[in-house]
């Protein structure tokens, strides 16, 4: 008999609706109020774009707001969401969702654009009373970012009724007879009302503090991000316990709250510099990256699907493996980076490419990637080809400390290791025993990050071969568009803005560093939790070397791939960083691999996908194919682990020394 489904509350708004956060919050307690769960859905039109920091000030909204209605499968995760859970829906206007809702006879609470009449219908269908409280909200004073999002706590909490101070038409029909509080306006304060924060800063990190300390007793975790990302995932924070920080930069934030942070496993949210890794490594703390509607409905974690069985891999025998030894062969796979919630949305269009191209691959995961989505596209990889599956030539291997990631060479390592080994064993129970469970680890870094000395001129792959770079101006600072001291655009600008921006880069995070050996220590807490195989940081790009010191563990180095600059792991660009490998590894006639990672989400997102799909299939059919040689021999990582270690051991390749 099946059981019953949990009761869920859907919010849809248009995601420029000035009351939007405000009405989020308050549905938020309401439902929790009613014993059901919540969550949201904003109409907007988001690009499919890769976000990968910046003030959200600038450019457009649409950049931040994750994937696209089709290209993301916005409509198959509605229907996964209703299949799961007995939805009811109240709109704050009309929605893209509404005449799905309507023909499956989904109850609407309100349908209203007002907010006084919305609030009106939603509370009449609820044993709820409208509170007497009326909380008005603004977006504060912090330059460039609105912290309406980051007061939920405060409303969730005190059950109180919100709305926004630009909705003045609200606010005033709203106010009537009820006690009114403000919090962070922008404008002059509202008549009669008291005011929470009257000594408001210009600073989002102490704004977002204040309100994460004053709930202290309450917080659970945090949800780290720009206001965009927090007002999405407001009804997952309510159900977690977490509070909304950010700060400009966002290392400030992380910085003034490292003692509570470093309590935590992991931090949701997003990056607001590449450098935000390396703050929350440094606690200890993995990090993992969600958008706003990547993952679209995160309450689907809640009611997961089982897993289906594992079908069994087939390995080619230890007889084959020598016999390829012997004849110089070089074997090959690539490992697909999809192991932040976000990067879910890349499995839709990689998965096809996978199927088409027979590729034997690695898709890299996190604990979260299990939760959001236990089902296709992520479960092909358990199911036999002839069923339409992946299995057994994409295998799955988890990343980092498991739970997100981080920079493990920076990390406590005591942090990293209990950290890890929670997180593999959450992965073993939901896919039924350790022997389900992925037996390869991937690294961010697991290498220390050695200094190297500054270098001003890059030279690349593609035109323009030779550039300068140079330090981008601070995280926080005025815009380049600012004007000099003379009057006009500054020398900054004008380049920016002419042809000749071509020839300059900026200075990444992580351009002056480079991996050095790789982390005895961190291999060792791999290996304790039942891992086969890993990938090191070192020595990337050069000759196949083989860590074989730890006992029970092979670790292989990259051989295809480069230093970008960005998040410290070596990825592969393009076709030409495998052709160039291949024509590297093959010209001594020797045994190895040519294995690279690609940074998945910048080629498969709903966005990317029109402008690099064709070259992602491109290269996944080159490497099925055996490269342009047809020499080489496409096996899944596992297998590659096993040749590694049977080179090292014949000594056909060099041994790397773990530090």
């Amino acid at each position: 008999m099946a059981r019953p489904r949990p009761s869920l509350l859907l919010f849809l708004a248009p995601a420029d609706h000035p009351d939007r956060d405000a009405v989020c919050a308050t549905l938020a307690w309401l439902a929790e109020a009613e014993g059901k769960l919540f969550e949201c859905y904003f109409d907007a039109r988001p690009t499919g774009s890769h976000y990968g920091g910046g003030t959200p000030g600038g450019g457009d909204p649409n950049d931040m707001r994750g994937g696209t209605f089709t290209g993301a499968h916005h409509l198959e995760q509605v229907l996964l969401m209703l299949g799961r859970f007995d939805v009811e829906a109240a709109s704050l206007g009309p929605s893209v969702l509404t005449p799905t809702l309507d023909e499956l006879g989904v109850r609407f609470r309100s349908r209203s654009a007002d907010v006084v009449s919305f609030y009106e219908e939603v509370f009449a269908a609820s044993s709820e009373r409208l509170p007497s409280t009326l909380l008005v909200v603004g977006r504060g004073r912090a330059p460039g970012v609105g912290l309406a999002a980051y007061a939920f706590p405060e409303v969730v909490h005190r059950r109180l009724l919100a709305v926004a101070e630009r909705d003045q038409d609200g606010l005033r029909r709203l106010s009537q007879g009820r006690e009114v509080e403000t919090l962070w306006l922008a404008g002059p304060p509202v008549d009669g009302a008291t005011a929470l924060r009257p000594q408001q800063t210009a600073s989002v990190a102490t704004e977002t503090i204040w309100m994460a300390e004053r709930w202290a007793e309450d917080r659970r975790g945090f949800l780290l991000g720009d206001p965009e990302l927090v007002g999405r995932w407001v009804p997952t924070a309510v159900r977690r316990g977490w509070v909304g920080i950010h700060g400009t930069p966002q290392t400030e934030v992380v910085e003034r709250l490292a003692e509570p942070l470093r309590q935590m496993d992991s931090v949701h949210g997003r990056q607001h510099d590449d450098r935000d890794f390396l703050a929350l490594s440094r606690l200890g703390t993995a990090f993992q990256l969600i958008d706003p509607g990547r993952p679209p409905f995160p309450v689907l974690a809640e009611a997961p699907a089982p897993w289906p069985a594992l079908s069994s891999p087939v390995d080619p025998s230890d007889r084959q493996l020598r016999a390829w030894a012997r004849e110089g062969r070089v074997l090959t796979t690539l490992l697909f980076w999809t192991g932040m919630a976000r990067e879910l949305e890349s499995l839709h269009a990689l998965a096809d490419v996978l199927g088409l191209t027979s590729l034997a691959a690695g898709l890299v995961l996190t604990t979260a990637s299990f939760a959001q989505m236990s089902s296709p596209p992520l479960t092909l990889t358990r199911l036999p080809r002839q069923l339409g599956g992946l299995a057994p030539q994409v295998e799955l291997l988890l990343a980092s400390a498991g739970c997100g990631a981080m920079i493990e060479s920076e990390a406590p390592l005591d942090r990293f290791s209990a950290t890890l080994r929670r997180s593999v064993d959450e992965v073993a129970e939901r896919l039924g025993g350790r022997e389900h469970a992925p037996v390869g680890w991937w690294p961010v870094m697991d290498a220390p990050l050695v200094p190297q000395s500054p270098r001003r001129v890059a030279v690349g792959a593609g035109p323009p071969y030779v550039r300068v770079r140079y330090h981008p101006r601070p995280l926080g600072s005025p815009s380049d568009g600012a004007a000099s001291p003379s009057g006009g655009r500054s020398l900054r600008a004008l380049v920016r803005d002419s042809p000749a921006r071509r020839l300059f880069e900026p200075i990444r995070p992580f351009t002056e560093f480079q991996p050095g050996p790789p982390g005895r220590g961190v291999l060792e807490a791999v290996r304790e939790v039942g891992f086969e195989y890993a990938f090191t940081s070192s020595a990337f790009g050069g000759p196949p070397r083989a860590v074989v010191d730890i006992g029970g563990l092979t670790a292989m180095t990259y051989t295809a791939g480069r230093w970008d600059g960005w998040t410290p792991f070596i990825t592969v660009n393009d076709l030409s960083d495998l052709r160039r490998a291949e024509r590297r590894l093959l010209r001594g006639g020797h045994p190895g691999w040519l294995i690279g990672t690609l940074d998945t989400c910048l080629w498969a997102f709903s966005g990317p996908i029109w402008s690099r799909g064709s070259a992602l299939f491109a290269m996944c059919r080159w490497v099925a194919a055996g490269g342009s040689s047809g020499r080489l021999i496409n096996v899944t990582p596992r297998t590659a682990s096993r040749y590694a270690r049977l080179l090292a051991g014949m000594g056909l390749v060099d041994t790397l020394p773990s530090a």
